[in-house]
């Protein structure tokens, strides 16, 4: 029979091991069904992209509220248009929050090193509304990722850049054009944010 003590270090010594950050930052990603159903999912989604370091723009608002502490009043509704999540440490278990966001028209998803092909998946949430995506300088992110985007229909503008495991340049920038017909796609290798 093991012991309790030597079945946790057995356990312990399966599970890959990652820095405390990571750890923190999976449990900043995690949708508050609660939060949710109280304040809305703009309002979450908003608070999810900030508690991460991004920034976000309200509809009819001029400039980017970067402070978690900016955030208005949580009885007051909003309504999230742009997230600039640059340097963020969004990632693939967060993007539920993106779930009945309606008026998202922009995302700009620069140097987040946590942004897996799964996340570019869960874009399907603004597929209605998203007319701008940028995804640059993700290191994680390869073809099959940006194969998730040919869902997004009304997407208007795909600008990509630096991704280095994105080994097929011409063949995915060839399949995206051909399948996101109303969309200009942009793969520039040089371009700097």
């Amino acid at each position: 029979m093991i012991s309790s003590l030597q079945a946790c270090k057995n356990i312990v010594s399966i599970v890959p091991r990652c820095s405390l950050f990571h750890w923190v930052n999976l449990q900043f990603n995690v949708v508050d069904d609660n939060r949710v159903r109280l304040l809305g999912p703009d309002r979450t989604c908003a608070e999810w992209i900030l508690r991460n370091g991004g920034k976000v723009k309200w509809v009819h608002d001029e400039e980017y509220v970067a402070d978690y502490n900016n955030l208005p009043k949580e009885e007051v509704p909003v309504r999230l248009q742009e997230i600039d999540a640059t340097g963020s440490s969004v990632m693939t278990n967060g993007f539920e929050h993106l779930k009945g966001c309606k008026y998202i028209g922009k995302i700009i998803l620069h140097e987040c090193h946590y942004l897996e092909n799964a996340a570019l998946k869960e874009l399907h949430y603004v597929k209605d509304s998203l007319k701008f995506l940028q995804v640059s300088r993700c290191g994680n992110v390869t073809e099959a990722g940006l194969m998730y985007l040919l869902s997004l229909e009304k997407l208007q503008t795909l600008v990509i850049f630096s991704l280095p495991y994105v080994e097929e340049r011409v063949k995915i920038l060839d399949t995206l054009k051909k399948n996101l017909k109303q969309c200009t796609v942009t793969f520039d290798e040089d371009r700097v944010k």
